[in-house]
């Protein structure tokens, strides 16, 4: 994947151009022509001009493709049977080529997180397609009211709770391993992310919305003093 990237007619090129490369290096062979792959994404199909005109391609004709002599070495580098997984990452890498510096220093953190061991696809997911803000239902409101009577302390506890997280991962924690963390026994999604909007909505935690797992003290755990570390979060 990395020597796709570095190959001298890759670089420079648009970031569709270079996942197109990726595609088109896992699905060939060194001495035929390969087929351009049903999950090519139209965008990549479209730069395929631009690796024409820097000599990676050097035939296209419908559906099938060769690449040029100089190229061909890296043809066929991933197994066939895990075509799916492929996709997944060589979307990854390119999404991270793209972003500043400082959110993939922050996305790589996830995904090397020894401590999390988040999966590929989901971390890749949450990075690439954030979710979006989702207005609470009156029923999601009315289960908040009733779980926060148990909970008098949430505010304090969840800030204590993320920066231990930061300080143990280097990274905050998901809405779901706060929740999680913290032992509050919350099935629903939609809850777990309103306890959380009023979690920041009352300073006891910030984030970088929509940035994942960016979870941290906001400022009333600051001028409370409550965001020293104190727990310990490395059980899942």
């Amino acid at each position: 994947m990395t020597r796709t990237l570095a190959a001298q007619p890759v670089e420079k090129t648009s970031p569709q151009a270079r996942l197109a490369a990726l595609f088109l290096a896992a699905h060939s062979s060194n001495d035929r022509h390969g087929v351009l792959p049903e999950e090519m994404p139209e965008d990549c199909r479209q730069a395929l001009p631009e690796l024409i005109s820097r000599g990676f391609v050097a035939e296209l004709a419908d559906d099938r493709y060769l690449l040029d002599e100089s190229v061909r070495h890296l043809s066929g580098m991933h197994p066939r049977s895990h075509d799916s997984m492929v996709t997944v990452r060589v979307r990854w890498e390119v999404w991270k080529d793209g972003v500043s510096p400082a959110l993939r220093r922050h996305a790589e953190a996830v995904e090397q997180c020894p401590l999390c061991a988040v999966p590929l696809e989901r971390v890749a997911q949450a990075f690439m397609q954030p979710s979006l803000p989702m207005q609470a239902m009156p029923k999601v409101r009315a289960a908040y009211g009733a779980w926060k009577d148990t909970q008098p302390d949430r505010g304090p506890r969840a800030a204590e709770f993320a920066a231990s997280w930061r300080a143990e991962h280097g990274h905050g924690p998901s809405i779901t391993q706060l929740c999680g963390g913290l032992g509050w026994p919350v099935d629903s999604r939609e809850l777990r992310a309103f306890i959380v909007k009023r979690l920041v909505a009352n300073e006891w935690l910030t984030h970088t919305f929509p940035v994942p797992w960016t979870l941290r003290p906001g400022k009333a755990a600051q001028e409370s003093k409550t965001s020293a570390p104190v727990f310990s979060s490395s059980k899942q």
